[in-house]
C-alpha cells in the first residue's frame, strides 16, 4: 500500500507543468501620462501558484503571493505608480506613465509544490507623445513653371519617438539632398524638419511617367490617358482638366509632405502649386 502511494506521488509530479508564460503590455505603445496594464499569462497544471513577480529591468516593483496576506506587495521604483486595487495575480496596472518608464519589463511565475518551477516572460513598453497637429509645409512661391527651383520646408510638431518626413509631387516621391534635422525641445520631445530644393522639369507638371497610375484628389488616373488627353485638348484648342473637372488643374503641382512614426501615427500637409498667370492676349 505504501509503495502504491509513492508511485501515485511520482505520477502527480510528472504531470505537473508550468507552461505558456507570456507578458503582454496593453497598450504596447502608451501615451505619456496615460496608464498601461501588464498581463502575465501562464498555464499551471497539477500545481498551485506560489508567486508572480513583475520587474522593470532587474528591479522588482510588484509581487502577488496567494499564500500570504496581504496577497500583494508594491516596491518603490522611480516613475512607477502601481494601481494596487486594479492589480491582481495575473496583471498589474501602472498609472501616469512617463518617458523614463520605457524599456524592458518581465514577469516571473513560480509554481508551488509539487512542481517548484519558475518561468519568466519579457516584453518591451514604449512611451510615446504623438504630434498634436499636422505637419507645416512652406514654399518660396505659390506658382512655378518648368526650369524654376522649388524650395520647400516641412516641419513635424514635437513628438517622441521622432517623426520621419518625406516629400511627394503628385504622389510621386521626390528625394531631398538634405538630411532630416532633429531638434530636441525642453520637454524632451523631438521636432523634425526637412528642406527640399528641386529644379522642376516638364514631367513634374504633365505627370508624364508612362503607364503609372497616380492618385489625384482620391481618383486613380492613368497617366498615359492623361497625357493623350492633354495632347488632344491642345490640338483642338481646348483648355482645362483632362477627363473632366473636379481634380487639380492640368499643369499644377500637388506638393505633399508626410510625417510618419512607425505604425503609431501618419499625417500630411499638401499645397497645390499652379503655373504663372499668363498675360491676356489682346483681341484683334
Amino acid at each position: 500500500m505504501l509503495l502504491l502511494c509513492c508511485l501515485c506521488l511520482v505520477c502527480d509530479d510528472a504531470h505537473a507543468t508550468l507552461r505558456d508564460v507570456n507578458l503582454l503590455p496593453e497598450p504596447p505603445a502608451v501615451r505619456r501620462g496615460q496608464s498601461v496594464t501588464l498581463y502575465c499569462l501562464y498555464e499551471l497544471d497539477g500545481a498551485p501558484l506560489y508567486s508572480i513577480k513583475f520587474y522593470r529591468g532587474l528591479m522588482e516593483f510588484y509581487r502577488f503571493t496567494p499564500g500570504e496576506f496581504p496577497h500583494t506587495k508594491v516596491f518603490q521604483y522611480p516613475g512607477i505608480k502601481v494601481d494596487e486595487p486594479s492589480s491582481n495575480g495575473s496583471m498589474v496596472m501602472i498609472r501616469n506613465v512617463g518617458f523614463g518608464l520605457a524599456g524592458n519589463f518581465s514577469c516571473e511565475v513560480t509554481a508551488d509544490a509539487p512542481l517548484y518551477s519558475t518561468a519568466t516572460a519579457y516584453a518591451n513598453v514604449q512611451v510615446t507623445q504623438l504630434p498634436e497637429a499636422r505637419p507645416t509645409l512652406l514654399t518660396e512661391h505659390l506658382r512655378y513653371e518648368p526650369g524654376d527651383i522649388l524650395r520647400a520646408n516641412c516641419s513635424a510638431p514635437p513628438s517622441r519617438p521622432r517623426a520621419e518626413l518625406r516629400f511627394t509631387i503628385n504622389n510621386i516621391p521626390v528625394s531631398s539632398d538634405d538630411e532630416i534635422q532633429y531638434i530636441r525641445t525642453v520637454e524632451n520631445l523631438i521636432t523634425a524638419r526637412l528642406n527640399l530644393k528641386l529644379q522642376l522639369q516638364s514631367a513634374h507638371f504633365t505627370n508624364a511617367h508612362g503607364n503609372r497610375n497616380l492618385q489625384l484628389h482620391g481618383l486613380a488616373v492613368n497617366t498615359m490617358y492623361m497625357t493623350n488627353a492633354l495632347i488632344a485638348n491642345a490640338a483642338n484648342g481646348h483648355a482645362g482638366n483632362a477627363g473632366g473637372g473636379g481634380g487639380a488643374a492640368v499643369g499644377s503641382l500637388m506638393l505633399r509632405c508626410t510625417a510618419k512614426i512607425g505604425d503609431l501615427y501618419q499625417d500630411y500637409k499638401e499645397i497645390e502649386l499652379g503655373t504663372p498667370q499668363k498675360d491676356p492676349v489682346p483681341a484683334r
